[in-house]
């Protein structure tokens, strides 16, 4: 199946030295190539997520014979010509090219994906994103953090999370914040977490 925005992707990318996936989100929905895919606020996010990821490794496999390899991550993004004399013949075989993600991005089946499957998907991701182990901060610094995130001096873990939730949703990079601010967000919640 032929991805719609594959041409705006190409387009963005090919301009861009260096791009990140939420900053490719961002210029395709100015340019009005990610128009809403589903009436489900998770849904719709996931469909756009599907496009570009299954956008950005079609590109791969179709630049790979012409000596260009599209590098992937979802912090930074670009294309990377090589010279004639420097290709070999399995420079499409990169580890990134054979990735699980790349099968699953390519399988149109994953497209209209459910509501629980999405979920199980995202707490899977959290689940990874959060084993990170943060040192327990100073009393000063969770005092501090306490009083910043406005919470009560005796919070509990599902008090941290709703704040964690809105603060997150306000600052991410894929609704208008940036990249420093959500980071500095995610850092805090990891320190008052491991203060419980």
């Amino acid at each position: 199946m032929l991805n719609p925005i594959l041409n705006l992707i190409f387009d963005i990318i090919s301009a861009t030295p260096h791009i990140k996936v939420h900053e490719l989100a961002q210029q395709l929905k100015a340019l009005n190539g990610l128009p809403e895919l589903d009436e489900d606020s998770h849904k719709d996010l996931f469909k756009r997520n599907f496009l570009i990821m299954n956008g950005l490794y079609q590109l791969q496999d179709e630049l790979c014979d012409t000596h260009h390899i599209v590098h992937i991550s979802a912090l930074d993004i670009y294309i990377e010509h090589l010279e004639q004399e420097t290709v070999s013949s399995d420079h499409c075989n990169l580890p990134s090219h054979n990735d699980p993600l790349k099968s699953y991005y390519l399988d149109w089946n994953n497209y209209d994906t459910s509501k629980e499957e999405i979920e199980a998907l995202l707490s899977e991701f959290w689940q990874n994103y959060l084993s990170v182990q943060t040192p327990r901060p100073s009393a000063q610094t969770r005092e501090a953090l306490v009083k910043k995130w406005r919470l009560p001096d005796e919070y509990d873990l599902p008090t941290l999370q709703k704040k964690w939730r809105r603060l997150a949703l306000s600052c991410h990079p894929d609704k208008g914040g940036s990249d420093l601010e959500f980071n500095q967000i995610k850092l805090e919640y990891d320190q008052l977490k491991t203060a419980l």
